[in-house]
């Protein structure tokens, strides 16, 4: 991308969704043809040293954005990035909260018709929250734009010259950087090798008349879902593998992310609602001579319960995330 790009975009940033796309053309044609004017004047291509000279002329990017529509604004160019910054920690932090809680909840509820009722109600109730989170936060910045001026939100590197070479700073949001793709391939990789070929060695470790013994914790119910989950993360790393060579998101790879992570949540959905996937054998428990018949069967449910409450937790993670990711696209965001 060029700095006219990276400029056109950060002002986009700071303009309403409706008519952003038109303005961004706009702007950016008007711009390539004050380049082309000064090329010609000059007598010589136009180069980045040009490109730097014009952007400073021209001005910072929340400036620009404040002269399109400037009294039309809920919230205006100044307060925008602060009014973003606010939303994405208190959303995030909100929708954490309320995601752990209903994964607890969902997890104490016992398998059966009512799983995807008591999740679908779940999953309601977060998104009624975040939506009275946003329009409470909208109501007191859109209250702050009319009552104090925007100076008092500005930082003091705000305050300094605007420098346009501080746009190829930014790094672009669709690129990918490859510690991410090789990290994701690694523990993917490492997961089906220790599932599929030490799975035996999974298990709670203890001491018994001086030597180690362990009590298996798969069940055969995990072994019959493990042929389905090995789909899922031979076509993750497929995935990473493709990132990591075009080193970028693309529209194409962005949907296939998104079917993805659907097909984990459905399959995520279904061994919820069969048998556990994980136990702690009373008996052998008992055997231990650690435990009585009571309180095995309790470490017994507080394990199976524990798994139900970590699957339900990344199911609603990435629930959450395919959500995102779906908005971007319509919005076609990187």
């Amino acid at each position: 991308m060029t700095l006219i790009d990276l400029y056109v975009a950060e002002v986009g940033k700071r303009l309403p969704l409706r008519g952003r796309g038109d303005i961004e053309a706009e702007l950016r044609s008007t711009l390539e043809d004050m380049l082309e004017d000064r090329s010609k004047k000059a007598g010589r291509a136009a180069d980045e040293a040009m490109m730097l000279d014009l952007l400073r002329e021209y001005g910072p990017p929340d400036k620009v954005a404040g002269t399109y529509h400037p009294n039309q604004y809920l919230i205006g160019p100044r307060l925008f990035p602060f009014f973003k910054m606010v939303l994405r920690i208190v959303l995030t932090v909100l929708t954490v909260v309320l995601l752990v809680t209903l994964g607890i909840r969902v997890a104490a509820q016992p398998a059966g018709p009512e799983l995807a009722r008591n999740i679908g109600e779940g999953l309601l109730g977060v998104i009624t929250a975040a939506f009275q989170a946003f329009a409470n936060i909208v109501l007191v910045f859109a209250i702050l734009e009319r009552v104090l001026p925007a100076s008092e939100f500005e930082f003091d590197e705000e305050k300094k010259a605007w420098d346009p070479a501080s746009l190829k700073k930014a790094v672009e949001p669709a690129t990918v950087k490859p510690w991410g793709p090789i990290a994701a391939i690694l523990f993917t990789a490492a997961a089906m090798i220790l599932f599929n070929g030490y799975s035996h060695l999974i298990g709670v470790y203890f001491v018994r008349d001086g030597t180690w013994s362990m009590i298996p914790l798969l069940t055969e119910a995990f072994f019959r879902w493990l042929p389905y989950i090995n789909v899922l993360w031979v076509l993750q790393i497929a995935l990473h593998v493709v990132l990591l060579r075009q080193g970028r998101w693309q529209t194409a790879t962005r949907w296939i992310s998104i079917v993805l992570d659907t097909a984990g949540i459905v399959l995520g959905y279904f061994v919820l609602a069969g048998p556990p996937i994980v136990e702690l054998s009373p008996a052998e428990l008992v055997a231990t001579g650690a435990f009585d018949a009571a309180s095995a069967a309790a470490a017994n449910a507080v394990t199976q319960q524990g798994s139900r409450v970590v699957i339900a937790i990344v199911m609603l993670a990435e629930g959450v995330d395919v959500v995102k990711q779906i908005i971007g696209r319509i919005l076609r965001r990187p």
